[in-house]
């Protein structure tokens, strides 16, 4: 579509204005109404340019809406996660800012015009548009939005009161003086991403409605009260009906007691179908009658201590970005119900309404969070623990506060008529002053009926509840006993000095927050393989009544769709779209991978966060009840003796919310006892059947006498004329390495100290391991014989003794490996010990055995835990049992390559492939086993998971013992009772060729 473009007015620098927007109405609730609506989305017509006035803006193209123009060819997508992508210069934004120029026609049905004759107006609704736009009809200036999550609605009735067609063109900046007050982690992408709507407001209808469902647990009864306006913010009398209760009464009087009501909760999300109707409209919505209360220290929802299971969830595609497929909403609200999480953050936004609506059907408690962040504040000198600088950021400075107070009503006014939201926070990371003082008061204003929280109030003193990011399991279990060290009192003093507020000597001693429930709003920071230590966070939960959990960071891994350089397929993340700033991967920090698979984490996840906890013993099973209202009998439990081979079930006792029982269990001779409890029936989007959680007790003992090394007449060593030795059928080099096995090859084998590090040893973490280890060449580490021996006197065992040495470094490891053999295969003693002086401060990435086989096998059967992979610190919910996957199956597929597919405990495993030899393998001890098609160097070396490539080995890792992952991206680092630190360590397994 060409058309002529609005006039340029170069005066009118619209984008930085404060307070920002023109012309928009006031916000109000989004409601299902049966007035008329006409959407617009669709293609429209899109001119790209570099300069907010338009000046530039290129040929006319066509551009789906809703979408991001990045993601359709205009520009690139950037990430920070801090730093703004821009010069920070309040309000000012540079003049290269890139534009897109949509427009398209719209005509008034027909049908809207006998209404709009009797006084009906017209309302032109923005769902989303980022950063800023200005909107003209006929050349005619509408209106300006800001707040780019946030619902913008423009009275247009005179605008578009002549019939026929009309021109609608909007200009949207990326950069605008909102940018400064959203600064949230995540992508950098721009354009009208949610849905456009027109909308016929008739006389007399319902502009806005407010209800408030409450529930006294003391009675059971609900009181309904609900207020309808019109658009000038009168009340309008209109008739509420809620069938299922019989209830028809008018809105505008007090608070009428309905009788015995059915609560809604997460655990049983009941809603009631209310009617509002005036004599133009009618509008529908679902009602949840609950209470939300802070009595003390203590959170409830109707009258019950809540235990937060949560996450953090941000809107992300790998295709359309921040625009959401129709069905995300209801899959990500599925998946978070199907693995045991109740509660959601909607960081850092509101989010799409439908999203809103799913999580008041299915059932999650959300805190719903303003579109508020200013980090990039925090981020260069300017900025010190003396707070120089803070004033310039906006909780500090006035000229934000109009419309940083109009913003947090305007989110708090769309949505609050959803039960599913428990508390408001007015945003994140955003320093605290005057200005987040008056963002909180305006929502407590707009409703009163449930708490506040927002992180940054540090001590608590003007929010309902308390809550800090990433504080470790110690400074945790000091704010459950209510009582602060010195050293933590002196840290939480200079976080909040950071923000140039004045903190009076022992202003932790005693403060507001100590007397207030507590939240790890962010915690457990899931990038990668992580988060470590969830049991241990949550076990605090159940020991401290004030800790009511909280939300790990985050939902999804941001990846979005795009190739490398040689044409692979992979997800991007920041500076894989050509940008000069970015923060790399930092995106990539999810339960689920971009394209919604769950990932370990989530899996790990589901069985911290499970509403039942369960412990297996020899004979017993001791079951509590997490729940808040529910007992256990819509869960089916059952029992199996025989590693998961068959299951019976077990008669379950009635169980209280909060109680524990003790449940007998067969007794037998096996080594594995597994328990698991399932669904009995559908519940919403959780199906009948389905796990909720399992767990074991595994005999260690039995399990080791069944895998024992064999009694087999033990066969002695020879050495060939080259130099070789050859061991019942195991054959190694001359230098004392395994090479072959029968008819199968064997390259590269022998110990190793080195796993590809995670994200959470990453150079950006708090906790740089990688550099350290790779400083030293712990990944490059070089073997040197020492001797061979064959002494029948041994027992006709071949001793090799070797040494792993570092290159520039004297430290290293001495390596002894005792073979012993008979005709059917070779056992392997190992005992490594590290330097005594390696460095008490540096962890060892693992300590175990590694070798390549050129065969190629691709099947794996193995007896060990699982299904999913484990490390000292993950692994939730992985029960011993014999499990078979393709190799491909046992990756994780994690957008930046990383150590990953370790199970634990594996006692046998066999490798198998459609053409050459099999291996079987037999660890008693149990070991960890990972097998890849590809060495760790190549998972080391690679920076996307779509650019490994196979090398035709299948490379085989048993682990004798590892570091744990942790949190370190961004939370804590591994608990000490999971560091692997430098000592001596021996194993043993057996190889053998595999038997048909």
């Amino acid at each position: 579509m060409s058309t002529p473009l609005p006039p340029a007015d170069h005066s009118d620098r619209w984008w930085e204005e404060l307070p920002a927007g023109r012309n928009r109405l006031r916000g109000r609730a989004h409601l299902h109404s049966d007035a008329p609506e006409l959407s617009l989305d669709g293609d429209w017509g899109f001119r790209y340019g570099t300069r907010a006035d338009g000046t530039d803006l290129g040929e006319a193209a066509t551009i789906a809406v809703p979408g991001m123009w990045q993601l359709q060819g205009y520009g690139s997508p950037q990430y920070t996660n801090v730093v703004y992508p821009i010069p920070r210069e309040v309000p000012h934004v540079p003049d290269e800012n890139p534009t897109g120029h949509y427009s398209r026609t719209v005509t008034v049905p027909a049908e809207w015009a006998e209404q709009l004759a009797a006084g009906a107006r017209v309302l032109l609704r923005f769902q989303g548009v980022d950063s800023a736009a200005k909107v003209w009809i006929d050349g005619a200036e509408i209106g300006v939005t800001a707040g780019s999550r946030l619902t913008q609605e423009f009275d247009v009735t005179e605008a578009l009161s002549p019939t026929g067609e009309h021109l609608l063109e909007v200009r949207v900046v990326q950069w605008s003086v909102n940018t400064y007050v959203e600064d949230q982690d995540m992508w950098w992408a721009s354009g009208i991403f949610r849905s456009v709507d027109l909308l016929l407001r008739p006389t007399g209808g319902i502009h806005d409605l407010v209800t408030v469902a409450d529930f006294d647990p003391a009675t059971g009864h609900g009181t309904l009260s609900a207020t309808a306006f019109d658009a000038d913010g009168a009340e309008v009398v209109a008739k509420v009906e809620i069938p299922a209760l019989g209830h028809f009464a008018a809105t505008g009087v007090d608070p009428l007691d309905l009788g015995e009501v059915r609560p809604w909760s997460a655990e049983d999300p009941h809603l009631y179908e209310a009617v509002v109707r005036t004599g133009t409209e009618t509008v529908t919505l679902y009602v949840g009658f609950r209470r939300v209360e802070v009595d003390g220290d203590i959170f409830r929802v109707n009258g019950e201590r809540i235990v937060f299971r949560g996450v953090n969830r941000h809107e992300a595609d790998p295709v359309l970005g921040r625009t959401q497929h129709e069905g995300n909403q209801d899959l990500d609200v599925a998946l978070m119900k199907q693995h045991n999480l109740n509660a959601v953050r909607t960081s850092h936004y509101p989010p799409h309404q439908r999203f809103l609506e799913v999580c008041d059907e299915a059932g999650l408690y959300v805190i719903c969070e303003g579109d508020f962040e200013t980090h990039g504040f925090h981020t260069d000198s300017t900025w010190g623990e003396d707070g120089t600088g803070a004033t310039e950021g906006p909780a500090r400075n006035p000229l934000f506060e109009e419309s940083l107070v109009e913003r947090s009503e305007r989110f708090v006014r769309r949505d609050r008529n959803h039960a599913s939201i428990v508390m408001w926070s007015i945003g994140n990371e955003a320093a605290s002053g005057p200005v987040t003082e008056a963002m909180v008061a305006a929502v407590r204003e707009t409703d009163p009926t449930r708490p506040v929280i927002y992180e940054q109030d540090y001590a608590a003193e003007y929010v309902d509840v308390f809550s800090l990011m990433y504080s470790t399991i110690e400074e945790s279990t000091q704010i459950g006993r209510r009582e602060l060290s010195q050293e933590y009192q002196d840290k939480l003093t200079r976080m909040l000095a950071s923000f140039a507020l004045d903190v009076p000597e022992g202003h932790f001693a005693n403060p507001p927050a100590m007397t207030k429930p507590f939240l790890w709003i962010e915690y457990a920071h899931a990038m990668g393989n992580g988060a470590g230590s969830l049991k241990e966070y949550m076990a605090l939960t159940e020991q401290y009544p004030a800790l009511h959990g909280g939300f790990i960071w985050e939902w999804i891994d941001h990846g979005l769709e795009t190739t490398d350089a040689e044409g692979h397929r992979i997800y991007g993340y920041g500076g894989d779209f050509g940008e000069r700033l970015h923060d790399g991967n930092f995106v990539a920090d999810g339960l689920v991978l971009p394209d919604r698979t769950p990932s370990p984490a989530l899996l790990d996840a589901k069985h911290h966060y499970s509403p039942v906890g369960l412990e297996v013993s020899p004979g017993g099973a001791r079951l509590t009840n997490r729940y808040a209202f529910s007992d256990l009998s819509h869960l089916r439990a059952e029992v199996s003796l025989d590693a998961q081979a068959s299951w019976q079930e077990l008669e379950l006792p009635r169980v209280a919310p909060g109680e524990s029982v003790e449940v007998a269990l067969p007794v037998h001779e096996g080594a594995t006892t597994t328990v698991r409890l399932t669904t009995r029936a559908a519940q919403g989007p959780v199906p009948a059947g389905h796990l909720i959680v399992t767990a074991d007790h595994v005999e260690a003992e039995r399990l080791r006498a069944a895998h024992a090394p064999s009694a087999a007449a033990r066969l002695a060593p020879t050495r060939g004329e080259d130099g070789c030795w050859s061991l019942g059928p195991a054959r190694f080099d001359d230098l004392g390495r395994l090479v072959g096995l029968g008819a199968l090859e064997i390259e590269q084998a022998g110990v190793d100290l080195y796993r590809a590090p995670v994200d959470n040893e990453r150079a950006r973490t708090r906790a740089p391991l990688e550099a350290r280890w790779k400083r030293i060449g712990l990944d490059h580490a070089r073997r040197r014989l020492v001797e061979i021996t064959a002494d029948p006197a041994d027992g006709d065992v071949l001793v090799v003794r070797s040494r792993i040495g570092l290159d520039g470094s004297a430290l290293g490891a001495d390596v002894t490996e005792r073979f012993s053999g008979d005709a059917d295969g070779v056992d392997v003693e190992v005992t490594v010990t590290p330097s005594a002086f390696w460095p008490t401060d540096l962890p060892l990435p693992r300590i175990g055995w590694t070798f390549a086989l050129p065969s190629a096998p691709d099947q794996v059967e193995y007896d060990g835990f699982g299904p999913h992979e484990s490390y000292p610190d993950t692994g939730g919910g992985t029960t011993f049992g014999r499990w078979s996957s393709s190799l491909a199956e046992l990756q994780v597929p994690y957008v930046f390559p990383q150590e990953n597919g370790n199970r634990a405990g594996t006692v046998r495993a066999e490798l198998r492939g459609d053409h050459g030899p099999a291996l079987a393998m037999r660890a008693p001890e149990g070991l960890g086993l990972a097998v890849r098609p590809w060495s760790t160097a190549e998972l080391d070396a690679r920076a996307h998971d779509g650019s490994l490539r196979p090398d035709g080995r299948t490379w085989v890792t048993l682990s004798s013992a590892l570091h744990g992952v942790g949190s370190a991206a961004c939370g804590p680092e591994p608990l000490p009772q999971y560091v692997l630190s430098a000592r001596e360590e021996s194993f043993r397994f057996r190889l053998a060729p595999a038997v048909d």
